[in-house]
């Protein structure tokens, strides 16, 4: 018996629980796979794969889950699917596509002749892709069906369409440039998706998650200037207009961890890529970061890494 919502994280975070429950998470195990041959790519970039090569392993069945920082996108091209969305249930069928934010609960009951791609990127890589267009990311920023098809022939193919068989050649493809293609195609993809999905018109709406995502990002936004000073959980939740209670229980929601915890793993991010990628001494990191000492910082690193930052430093160069 579940005592909450399965929450499942990005890369092998949780990725056998996520397999048990039939989730589209965006890990792969090669060796025991017995679809297509999968592509080198990068794990932290996006994540693509058949509808059917996870779903036939829980009998069409993706029980109803979350993700943390997880941003999908569903797309048929043959049968249908039942949907939950929170608390809204409806049938999507051949030339539908699905976005789903992170924290909207979702689930799905494919038809058996269910054939389709499902796109996985992460939040930040969303955002850093449409940072040039920010109307179009506040569009993606709620769950949305998209029919593809209405207002094309049989015979035409519709640019939703077009894009994602480009996206899934190259994919599957060792080309040169391939991954400078990639990330021009999604975001090809990504700006059609948002032209298609104007914030205040009729496509089906499927969830209510805007302001809660909105507050999210802007105390992303907020810790990525601010988080080399240290400042209180106060400073932040007054700056988005809420109390520290309600920013916990947002990130907690959206992220999986709480308030602090973000501002303490963007530390650690930047911790970690400074003692890998340069040869700056720890009292210099320890300053850049806004510790008070060395020793504080290698405390800090040590009490989240499990190691010393020195340690970590040989172990990765």
């Amino acid at each position: 018996m579940r005592n909450s919502i399965p929450i499942y994280k990005l890369y092998g975070e949780r990725d056998a629980d996520a397999r048990t429950a039939g989730g589209f998470d965006a890990t792969r195990d090669p060796e025991n796979s017995t679809a297509e041959p999968q592509p080198i790519t990068e794990p932290e970039f996006f994540h693509l794969e058949s509808i059917p090569e996870r779903s036939r392993l829980h009998d069409w069945h993706i029980k109803p889950h979350r993700h943390t920082n997880l941003f999908q996108l569903l797309y048929i091209t043959q049968g249908s699917a039942n949907i939950s969305f929170d608390d809204q249930h409806f049938t999507m069928q051949s030339g539908h596509l699905i976005t789903v934010p992170p924290g909207t609960v979702h689930g799905f009951k494919f038809s058996d002749d269910i054939d389709g791609w499902v796109i996985s990127l992460t939040d930040y890589h969303l955002q850093q892709t449409l940072a040039p267009a920010p109307k179009l990311l506040a569009r993606l920023d709620q769950a949305v069906c998209v029919d593809t098809v209405t207002g094309t022939t049989s015979a035409q193919q519709s640019p939703i369409d077009f894009l994602i068989h480009q996206l899934v050649l190259e994919y599957y493809s060792h080309k040169t440039g391939r991954m400078f293609a990639l990330r021009h195609i999604l975001g090809l993809l990504l700006l059609d998706i948002g032209r298609n999905t104007p914030q205040h018109s009729t496509t089906t709406r499927l969830s209510r998650q805007e302001q809660k995502t909105g507050k999210f990002r802007k105390f992303q936004a907020l810790v990525e200037t601010f988080y080399k000073q240290h400042k209180p959980l106060e400073f932040y939740a007054r700056e988005i207009g809420i109390t520290t209670t309600q920013l916990n229980r947002i990130a907690k929601d959206i992220y999986g961890m709480t308030a602090s915890e973000v501002l303490q793993n963007r530390l650690m991010l930047e911790a970690k890529r400074t003692l890998i990628y340069t040869d700056i001494a720890i009292q210099q990191i320890a300053d850049e970061l806004g510790f008070r000492d060395a020793g504080y910082f290698s405390r800090f690193f040590a009490k989240h890494a499990g190691i010393p930052p020195a340690e970590f430093r040989r172990d990765h160069r």
